[in-house]
């Protein structure tokens, strides 16, 4: 029998002790990316109820790894080290690239520009890492 649990918990576990994915994070913005990073990932395993775990894993691990690597990503923009336009653009194409795969081909996803404009907010510092953590969220909810 699939234990559901015991996969969640284990995701959990593997977020919550690597300090190195909100390290550059404030409290809160760092407790709202990992509470995204846990829904995302508890949306993702329980789609699995019907698979062994040997099966599930080989389904969510590249979907899972997607999601870590987003988290580090996504602080470190908040935190402000994507400052120049390259580094942005080759930000854009991976959070684009885990996106797709953390959600499938058939989401639809933020545009480029959508990104673009909203990876920019950093710089006029109007904007707390945790707001701009929200902002993404709910630029990325506009399309699911």
């Amino acid at each position: 029998m699939v234990d559901l649990n015991a996969r969640m918990e284990r995701v959990i576990e593997e977020m919550t002790g690597n300090e190195a994915l909100l390290q550059m994070l404030d409290t809160d913005a760092a407790t709202e990316m990992l509470n995204w990073g846990i829904a995302t990932a508890k949306s993702i395993i329980g789609k699995t109820r019907a698979l062994d775990d040997f099966a599930s894993d080989l389904a969510i691990l590249p979907r899972l790894k997607a999601i870590r690597q987003s988290m580090r990503s996504i602080g470190n923009w908040a935190a402000g080290k994507y400052t120049d336009s390259a580094s942005r653009v080759q930000l854009r194409d991976r959070l684009l690239g885990n996106f797709r795969t953390i959600f499938g081909e058939r989401r639809e996803l933020p545009s480029a520009r959508q990104l673009d404009e909203l990876l920019s907010k950093v710089d006029d510092n109007s904007m707390t890492p945790h707001q701009l953590i929200l902002k993404l969220q709910d630029l990325l909810e506009q399309r699911g």
